[in-house]
């Protein structure tokens, strides 16, 4: 494995991103001035990863031709999806010219929670992965049901397919793949912290709609305690 460039596919550099997110993890972002990665089965999704159906029978032929006298952790094809998924680490965004009242109340949860804005130009220009992989991708998810999805599919790719019921979320991932052909580990962290830096692709910082004055004052005090630059606006979606 390499150290490794990010790859962006598919997007503009001005294309605008949304996190939504509770206040603890706003707080860890700026403490660590990193992403969080989180692991490919630590999502409510268990569809995350799932080998389409031709796909799948072709990498079930390998296995049953050659795979039998393997003496690697990688015994069969549902053995080599639990590999790709413990090897895989994602964060999520949504891509929006503007906030999403959707969003805020599936991510932000309550009125004491923000979200940033940034572009895949200023993720790309500011990110430092230091962690040695096969790929790192930033790219727009794909939403087809698995039989509509071809049989050359790149193992990378099989992460940036959703069922068509999510396809509201308009979802963009920053995707690790740590993927090893000649030494392959599935005793992973759940996550990886990817350098990133705040002060710089953060362009603004959205506090709820709901939001109360005192909590605005908090996200207020914290930015300056990080020194960080960004304009500070109240959603516009709220009910008051």
């Amino acid at each position: 494995m390499m150290n490794l460039n990010l790859q962006v596919i598919g997007l503009q550099k001005n294309e605008k991103l949304w996190r939504y997110m509770d206040l603890s993890k706003f707080i860890s972002l700026l403490e660590k001035n990193a992403l969080w990665l989180a692991r490919a089965d630590t999502f409510r999704d268990r569809h995350e990863g799932r080998f389409p159906n031709e796909m799948r029978k072709i990498i079930e032929k390998y296995y049953e031709d050659s795979g039998k006298n393997d003496s690697g952790i990688v015994k069969d094809a549902d053995d080599f999806q639990d590999y790709l998924i413990k090897n895989t680490f994602i964060s999520c965004w949504h891509k929006n010219t503007k906030e999403n009242m959707v969003m805020w109340e599936i991510y932000g949860r309550d009125s004491n929670s923000i979200a940033i804005q940034t572009s895949a130009g200023l993720i790309s220009s500011n990110l430092i992965c230091g962690i040695q992989g096969y790929s790192l991708i930033l790219n727009s998810v794909d939403y087809r049901p698995l039989e509509e999805i071809p049989q050359t599919l790149r193992y990378e790719d099989l992460f940036f397919l959703k069922r068509p019921h999510f396809e509201f979320e308009n979802e963009v991932r920053l995707c690790l793949d740590t993927y090893s052909k000649f030494s392959p580990i599935k005793n992973n962290p759940y996550g990886h912290y990817v350098d990133i830096s705040c002060n710089s692709f953060i362009e603004k910082i959205l506090v709820h709609p709901d939001s109360q004055n005192w909590f605005i004052d908090v996200v207020s005090s914290i930015v300056d305690k990080y020194q960080i630059k960004a304009p500070i606006e109240k959603g516009v979606y709220g009910n008051t």
